[in-house]
């Protein structure tokens, strides 16, 4: 716990204050036996209640995201914990002079007074404030910043101290029903309907074995690559390098090399020099040894009217345009709608006061931050020189992301809206339905992964939104110059 082990200069207490109990003379032993017959490794039922009872807590509002609980631990709760932490300790003590296990208190607490009291003090801490946040029934985000006292425990004397958290502030949403707002839907133009007819002609290319003839653009080779970039070495299996002009290399002047060989040639070794990561870095030099699994050639099929009826969507490419036109236009329009549903949010937390803990904040950016870093091909946890620009140019998207949760939240708690069992087992169907994969298999996959509560927060945001909206009005206008001004 924060701040619990930098308590070094705790004083031995048990041995100085003038209101202790006269200590055990010098041929008294520690044993188990000096245990009381109420001291048992297991509390009673009725232990716990009493026990909390007994805990002293006031609560103090710091603002809107703070609470400072003040909470006071009562003697008898500390001296048990003192008993048992001297017993452990004596038990498997060996010191000349004396039996193992049956060193005197006296001589523990001048051997390990401090090293005790800062062990018990972490324990007391632990076990108390959990039951303080249960007793005034608080949602606390991430680690508390505690206030221990400086002269550690005092004989004879309830061990208090505060602990501040960051809290999830309670809200109460006003007028969150009847908002009215504007999407903007851009029109489909031709040439992304010529895209979507260029991305149905790539998913019905063939790829047919290539023999007797060299490799050349628009090939596509299964290869493995071995060897080293600079003093790394690296092992790549079954990877695809597509030699078209306008595909991404997998390593810089590869496709390059790869062009040109004989379709039956097995194996090449090869040397490439890849540019540093940043401007001014020097080249690193790879040599490598590439072993080609396979080769194919594209077929592409021609734009026509076989074309459309092989889609099964049209008979004709006329035809297959409007088609694909219509889901342009539909997939706008529910983009406009999502824009606009967020839109709607946002007018709610302006009407509103939604403070945001900034613990909060900080985990969204770091979710983000983390992201950021495997998408670009670095472990997650990997930091770089970037990384605080890129916090800072995230924090602003990670209020809004974290008010609007926050919000949608108060608002389900206020309508009493629920995720039934239901709906989400049918969310679980749906799931598996996309990735063709059993039931069972998916519930097991999130229920391992402990995300079944954040599937449930996800459909609980989603009948949340379908709620405003059917009680507002959203209104989808096409998208002009004037509007792309304005919301710039």
């Amino acid at each position: 716990t924060q701040g619990i082990d930098a308590m070094t200069d705790t004083t031995d207490t048990t041995s100085n204050n003038d209101n202790e109990q006269p200590a055990a003379p010098q041929d008294e032993e520690v044993t188990a036996a000096e245990e009381t017959p109420e001291e048992t490794p297991e509390e009673t039922p009725e232990a716990e209640p009493e026990q909390d009872d007994a805990l002293g807590v006031n609560l103090v509002e710091v603002s809107d995201v703070e609470r400072r609980l003040e909470v006071e631990v009562p003697w008898d709760e500390v001296s048990g914990k003192m008993d048992e932490a001297y017993l452990g300790l004596s038990k498997g003590l060996q010191i000349k002079g004396f039996r193992k296990g049956k060193v005197p208190r006296r001589m523990v607490e001048k051997l390990f007074g401090q090293h005790i009291q800062r062990e018990v003090i972490q324990l007391v801490v632990q076990e108390s404030i959990d039951r303080a946040v249960r007793r005034v029934d608080l949602q606390v985000v991430g680690e508390p910043k505690l206030d221990l006292p400086e002269e550690g425990i005092k004989q004879g004397e309830s061990f208090c101290y505060s602990a501040t958290f960051e809290i999830i502030a309670e809200l109460d949403i006003k007028d969150y029903l009847g908002v009215e707002v504007t999407g903007y839907k851009s029109p489909t133009s031709d040439k992304e309907v010529q895209a979507a007819l260029e991305n149905k002609q790539r998913e019905l290319t063939d790829y047919r074995s290539v023999d007797e003839r060299e490799t050349r653009a628009g090939d596509v080779l299964l290869v493995d690559i071995m060897g080293k970039i600079g003093d790394e070495a690296i092992d790549l299996q079954k990877r695809t390098v597509d030699l078209s002009d306008d595909s991404r290399d997998l390593l810089p002047g590869l496709k390059e090399k790869l062009t040109g060989l004989p379709s039956d040639q097995e194996e090449l070794s090869v040397e490439l020099e890849l540019p540093g990561n940043v401007e001014g870095e020097p080249a690193t030099k790879a040599r490598l040894l590439i072993t080609i699994q396979d080769v194919k050639e594209k077929v592409i099929p021609a734009l026509d009217d076989d074309l459309a009826k092989d889609t099964g969507e049209a008979e004709t490419l006329d035809e297959l345009r409007g088609v694909l036109r219509k889901k342009l236009e539909e997939t706008e329009v529910e983009r406009a709608m999502e824009a606009a549903k967020k839109q709607m949010v946002k007018q709610i937390i302006e009407a509103n006061k939604v403070p945001v803990a900034p613990a909060l904040v900080e985990r969204y950016v770091e979710q983000r931050l983390q992201l950021q870093r495997l998408m670009s091909g670095r472990p997650a946890d990997q930091a770089s020189p970037e990384d605080e620009a890129l916090k800072e140019a995230l924090r602003p998207e990670a209020i809004e992301v974290v008010q609007s949760g926050l919000v949608l939240e108060a608002i389900a708690k206020q309508e009493k809206l629920e995720v039934s069992d239901e709906t989400l087992d049918a969310e679980m169907e749906k799931l598996a339905k996309q990735r063709e994969v059993n039931v069972a298999r998916v519930r097991s996959e999130y229920e391992k992964e402990g995300r079944l509560d954040s599937l449930r927060r996800r459909l609980l945001e989603d009948m949340t939104l379908d709620l405003l909206t059917s009680k507002g009005k959203i209104i989808i206008e096409e998208k002009t110059e004037d509007t792309e001004a304005e919301s710039e």
